[in-house]
């Protein structure tokens, strides 16, 4: 096999994984054979009672989370992506990946500095009026230092980390190599898409690394809050930026956790929460962008009662169709109506196979049960979501990762605004922003463009329709017409054939039976009673009594009984 990268790599992850309890994991994506030979012979000769006693002290979600650790900043930033998939993963497996931390070793200062000497052409003690040698936060991939411009501003410097481009890049060439390799031996990968999901990461990662692209997000959100009397965006320092160094306003300010110093202040806590959130929500459902990590350490809270809102390294995009169907979707639940929510969730999270839909439609009328009676304001956000996941795994369907994304994003933003003040509940707001997003979707405008859009579509269409029915007839002479059915589809019918099988059979046999024993009686010789004594009629009357049984249960009955028999029988 030829690997994209040296086997080095691939041998400590396989060591990780394995050291971790999680040879299973190792083996399903194609790393079993970078095992170092010892410690597979070990693993052959005693890992057995080993691993079992490991796994007893340590539950699974515990030894992913800690294996992601070892693995270095682009696991863990894999394993902080896939604990807002609920939908991928048991509940106890997210919550425990919600634990990772990226806390590592800061890198020296002379290695900082030496980087944005490279990137700005002075040293950062020559490139800023001041700059504080001890950091103020330490990540996985970058460093963030506290500094001063020429003319007195207060700035946050944000460094990438030496070398940490190369290792990240080499370690997302190798995921995407193992996502090939577990998307055609492991049913269960290729079932939740794992190229697709390791594409989308190594999508995010890649912008992640690049922080050019941050300063292009600050731009975007910094324009769309231009006029908002609450949230503010820092501004970014373009002749101080690369895409290694991001020079960015500092935003000083209160935790919005701390409240006996917020209250000190005289913050209206409430009403901060409330205009907070109605801003952040509203750029969700009319602009379509989101920040996608809003937790408390990225907000503080400013002397004039707004909101400091910062790090945008990582942000959410919907793409117009998925807006509109969020709207239909809020708007559903807002009406309790259980057909609306049905097919606004099949829209945004189409099923990964067949949906089993009497079913689906029971279980989207549970989940609005669990509401009904109450307002929307009333319910919490967290739970509703909790309960709609069970929904979205139990009928496999595919929820997109900035829908995930956006889900977990208003859960912290729920959570954040609790913070500010306990009777909070995100839905009051969603109400209030829900009018304008409805406006908005079909005002004029909106209509017109979905209209030349289908208009195009159309056009499009009909210029292929010919080129593409010339290609279904020439495929029609060629090879005529192949029908597919999955197997899982004709077990049913295979089960109702077999059980009529079996109940003619025994009807035959019975009858047989029956006559037999009319026989022997008649042919007895004395032509009293007691020949019905005979141990062989009573056998047989034994077998006739029970065949009707089997016959007189029913359908239902009958299957089960004969798959039981059928069962034993191939057991033998």
């Amino acid at each position: 096999m030829v690997l994209p990268h040296s086997a080095a790599r691939y041998r400590q992850i396989a060591e990780v994984l394995v050291g971790n309890g999680l040879f299973a994991l190792a083996e399903q994506v194609g790393l079993a054979e970078h095992v170092p030979a010892p410690m597979r012979r070990g693993l052959l000769a005693s890992l057995g009672a080993a691993a079992e006693d490991r796994e007893d002290a340590l539950p699974g979600p515990v030894r992913l989370r800690t294996a992601l650790e070892e693995l270095g900043p682009t696991f863990v930033k894999l394993g902080q992506m896939l604990a807002t998939r609920d939908d991928l993963l048991p509940a106890e497996y997210t919550e425990e990946l919600t634990r990772l931390q990226d806390g590592v070793t800061p890198v020296p200062y002379e290695e900082i500095a030496a980087l944005v000497r490279e990137e700005l052409g002075a040293a950062a003690d020559e490139a800023f009026a001041a700059f504080d040698h001890t950091p103020l936060a330490t990540a996985s991939i970058g460093q963030a230092h506290g500094a001063r411009l020429r003319e007195g501003t207060e700035v946050v410097v944000k460094v990438r980390k030496p070398g940490v481009q190369e290792s990240v890049i080499t370690d997302l060439d190798i995921l995407r190599h193992l996502a090939g390799i577990a998307d055609r031996e492991w049913d269960l990968a290729r079932d939740v898409d794992i190229v697709g999901l390791v594409e989308a990461f190594d999508r995010s990662l890649r912008r992640e690394l690049d922080y050019r692209t941050e300063a292009a997000n600050v731009e975007r959100f910094r324009e769309n809050l231009a006029g908002d009397p609450v949230v503010r965006i820092p501004r970014v320092y373009a002749e101080a930026s690369t895409s290694q160094v991001l020079t960015e306003e500092r935003a000083r300010g209160l935790r919005i956790t701390d409240g006996p110093a917020l209250d000190g202040a005289g913050i209206d806590r409430p009403a901060l929460a409330r205009a907070a959130t109605r801003t952040i929500v509203q750029m969700v459902l009319v602009d379509g962008i989101f920040h996608a990590d809003p937790h408390p350490g990225n907000m503080f809270v400013r002397e004039d009662g707004g909101l400091w809102l910062i790090d945008y390294g990582m942000i959410g995009e919907l793409r117009p169709s998925e807006r509109e169907d969020i709207v239909r979707l809020t708007f559903a639940l807002s009406r309790h109506d259980r057909d609306g929510v049905a097919a606004a969730l099949l829209r945004l999270a189409p099923p990964r196979g067949s949906l089993d839909r009497p079913r689906y439609h029971r279980d989207v009328q549970a989940l609005l049960e669990t509401v009904e009676g109450r307002a929307l304001g009333d319910i919490s956000l967290e739970q509703f979501f909790s309960r709609l996941t069970v929904l979205i795994r139990r009928h496999r369907l595919q929820l997109p990762s900035e829908i995930s994304m956006l889900l977990r994003m208003l859960v912290l933003v729920e959570a954040s605004a609790i913070a500010l003040d306990p009777a909070f509940r995100i839905t009051d707001v969603l109400q209030e922003v829900l009018p304008v997003a409805l406006a908005q979707l079909w005002s004029p405008e909106a209509i017109l463009h979905r209209v030349s859009s289908a208009g195009l579509d159309a056009l499009h269409l009909g210029a292929e329709a010919p080129r593409r029915a010339q290609r279904l007839l020439d495929d029609y002479e060629a090879r005529g017409v192949a029908v597919r059915m999955d197997a899982s589809d004709l077990e049913p019918l295979i089960e109702r054939v077999e059980a009529t099988g079996d109940r003619v059979v025994a009807s035959i046999t019975m009858g047989a039976l029956l006559v037999g024993i009319g026989r022997v009686a008649a042919a007895s010789a004395s032509g009293r009673p007691r020949g019905l004594r005979d141990p062989l009629l009573l056998a047989a009357g034994g077998a006739t009594a029970l065949l009707g049984t089997y016959l007189a249960a029913g359908a239902g009955p009958a299957r089960t009984i004969g798959r039981v028999i059928r069962r034993s029988a191939r057991g033998r």
